[in-house]
């Protein structure tokens, strides 16, 4: 449910993927299959090079384990058919405001971000809230976090599901040699 209402409060395209923010590597290994470790085939122990990018601006495309609620495995709404996604973008931000909710919280956060129709970024709370607020019968958030003027960095992107690590968007996070770039140009997050 919750899910469906964000992609209906930002007007998204059901199919596009929505992010986890967890607070620690526990909540990263319940919620998916973990960080891979390497493999016989001479390819370094990948954990210990993602766990010094974490918490930071990073997004690592993981396998989903179980544990992670349905909504946030399937893409589209209940009346439509859902297609599966067996993997999610996990984020460890090492934001305080974000690292004291997590903290508070028995599970990850879902999120997003927050652009407008142009793609350029909303860092304002105030302007959120004036966007996005219930209004006039609309459906809106039900509370912003005014943690102030956000910087409005987009994370590193690494698509962890395969053999190798694949960059996928270069963003705020140093991109290291273990992260391979993506053989073509489109952006795929």
């Amino acid at each position: 449910m919750a899910v469906e209402r964000i992609h209906r409060i930002k007007g998204m395209d059901t199919k596009k993927p929505l992010s986890i923010l967890c607070h620690s590597f526990r909540d990263i290994d319940t919620y998916t299959t973990g960080l891979p470790c390497g493999n016989s085939q001479g390819h370094a122990n990948i954990f210990r090079a993602a766990r010094q990018c974490l918490p930071g601006p990073y997004t690592f495309v993981l396998p989903a384990s179980k544990e992670l609620p349905k909504q946030c495995v399937k893409s589209g709404t209940s009346r439509a058919k859902h297609v599966s996604r067996k993997c999610v973008g996990v984020r460890m931000p090492n934001d305080a405001i974000c690292q004291a909710i997590l903290e508070k919280l028995d599970g990850p956060l879902i999120c997003s971000s927050v652009r407008t129709a142009d793609d350029e970024w909303i860092i304002d709370p105030v302007v959120i809230a004036d966007i996005y607020a219930a209004s006039m019968g609309q459906e809106g958030v039900d509370f912003i976090v005014d943690g102030g003027v956000r910087v409005a960095d987009p994370s590193t992107v690494v698509d962890m599901t395969g053999s190798e690590p694949i960059l996928l968007r270069k963003g705020k996070g140093v991109c290291y040699d273990w992260m391979l770039p993506k053989e073509s140009e489109e952006t795929l997050i």
